[in-house]
């Protein structure tokens, strides 16, 4: 090995978030398949890894997971990056009445597929969490139980478990639009779940979401663009579709003010990446990159798409294109392939754009997120595959500098975009310190605005930070820097 390598260093949080992840998928596989279908086992396979590593670099014999007020809480904090794909999953807690999840380190396939069948059944009104205990105990499933109900701490966690609260002194308020958030991804969940049942879907409530959407971003752009910015993986790229949505929704805001217009942008940005519903499950969670047939297969996903609006009468013909043509450059290159010429509509290049700029900005299981000014760099130099037009268009709305992105000042303080200003490399910034939580919110935060020469505050921005470089940034003094003459 070589000795300036270094390992990555375990970060509980983002175990947590993945273990939450993996339930989550279990629960969506459990829906379409049997018990004993290869996906299922597969899916609970995969949580079983991510509790014994969890269980194994934190020393600890058991692994709680507790939920408050429509959030997931771990070590009495709360995950955003968890909490945004598991809205089913804190339902059916909510329903035993009950405050988590808690797992010994390293459960049986037949104890977990034991437990997420029980959790999934809904109560009668007289049952609740220590029914579904009890139960499970006579059943030999031991590994695995739910939690009594969350109560909030005062001043500090509550010291039972993972059930406390985070217990700031003075509460800063949760992110706006995480609730909203996870009815996205849970209704994108059950448009899958649907396909994959040989179903169809409701468009009814895509479009209401949609509008929904809209109506958000109309509102406070600055907490859905902040989630936005989110790059947490998530086993079925939901996620992605929302994040694309928003993005969609936010940049086509500024070419148009025809509101039906706005809301079929939206809805064709939720169900563009609808043909992944029926690539194989291996393909579309691998953890590495794709070979030749993998990738040929997982490509197939565009004309898939488009094949299942087709069969709906009611599908429109917007949402066709984008799930067909999103993939597509205007000058024909790209997939699918066709034998005559066949030009992309402004809709499919809106929904195209914010697909290439969140694939390059967000996790991967095979690769880290690219900031966003590379990714700007890596779009201009695809030449005539997008359009370039509207690209140069998109950078001038989204800003060098995207609300949710951490940045440096000259001066060595961290600051996280709140806003964007009529200066590109200038936008209203919030400084951060070592009690920054990114899943809340200080409403109260003085915002810095960079473009505002009078303001004493005003510093210049030196290179874009990752999450990780913030969070240790803020954990040392920075060392004075000399303002430039």
């Amino acid at each position: 090995m070589n000795p300036t390598d270094q390992a990555t260093p375990f970060d509980p949080t983002t175990a947590a978030t993945v273990l939450v992840d993996e339930i989550t998928a279990a629960l969506v596989n459990a829906r379409i398949y049997e018990a004993k279908h290869p996906r299922v086992q597969n899916s609970l396979a995969a949580v079983r890894r991510s509790l014994g590593e969890l269980a194994r670099e934190t020393g600890e014999p058991v692994v709680s997971i507790a939920i408050a007020d429509d959030l997931i809480v771990f070590r009495h904090q709360p995950l955003l990056g968890a909490s945004i794909g598991a809205a089913r999953l804190i339902e059916l807690l909510q329903a035993w009445r009950s405050g988590g999840l808690e797992f010994d380190a390293a459960p049986s396939n037949e104890e977990l597929a034991e437990f997420l069948l029980a959790l999934a059944t809904r109560p009668r009104p007289e049952q609740d969490f220590a029914h579904l205990n009890r139960t499970l105990a006579e059943r030999q499933c031991r590994s695995a139980r739910l939690l009594p109900p969350y109560v909030q701490a005062q001043g500090g966690g509550s010291g039972d478990g993972d059930a406390g609260a985070a217990g700031d002194k003075a509460p800063r308020k949760i992110r706006v639009g995480v609730r909203f958030y996870q009815s996205l991804i849970d209704l994108l969940q059950n448009v899958t779940v649907s396909l994959c049942r040989g179903g169809r879907i409701d468009f009814a409530p895509v479009q209401t979401q949609a509008e929904q959407l809209l109506k958000q971003l109309d509102d406070r752009d600055e907490p859905l663009l902040g989630l936005a910015r989110q790059d947490q993986y998530d086993a079925f790229t939901f996620g992605h579709s929302v994040r694309v949505a928003i993005l969609s929704l936010h940049f086509a805001r500024q070419l148009t003010d025809d509101r039906d217009l706005l809301i079929r942008i939206g809805t064709a940005a939720l169900l563009h990446d609808v043909g992944k519903s029926l690539i194989p499950f291996e393909i579309l969670h691998a953890t590495g990159v794709l070979n030749e047939e993998e990738r040929r297969l997982m490509n197939r996903h565009a004309e898939l798409g488009a094949e299942c609006l087709l069969c709906h009468d009611d599908a429109d013909p917007l949402a066709i294109a984008a799930a067909f043509g999103h993939h597509r450059g205007p000058d024909g290159t790209g997939y699918p392939r066709t034998v005559h010429p066949h030009e992309t509509d402004m809709v499919t290049d809106i929904v195209k754009i914010c697909d290439v700029f969140e694939a390059l900005t967000a996790a991967r299981p095979y690769k880290q997120p690219m900031s966003p000014i590379r990714a700007y760099r890596v779009m201009l130099a695809m030449g005539d595959k997008l359009n370039r037009r509207l690209l140069r268009r998109f950078i001038e709305v989204n800003g060098i500098y995207p609300v949710g992105q951490f940045v440096e000042l000259d001066d060595g303080t961290v600051a996280v975009v709140r806003e964007q200003t009529g200066s590109a490399l200038q936008p209203k910034v919030a400084v951060v310190d070592a009690n920054y939580h990114p899943d809340l919110v200080d409403d109260s935060a003085t915002l810095l605005d960079l473009a505002d020469v009078s303001c004493p505050n005003a510093r210049a921005i030196l290179p874009e930070l990752t999450p990780e470089q913030a969070r240790e940034q803020t954990r040392q003094p920075a060392a004075p820097q000399p303002r430039p003459a």
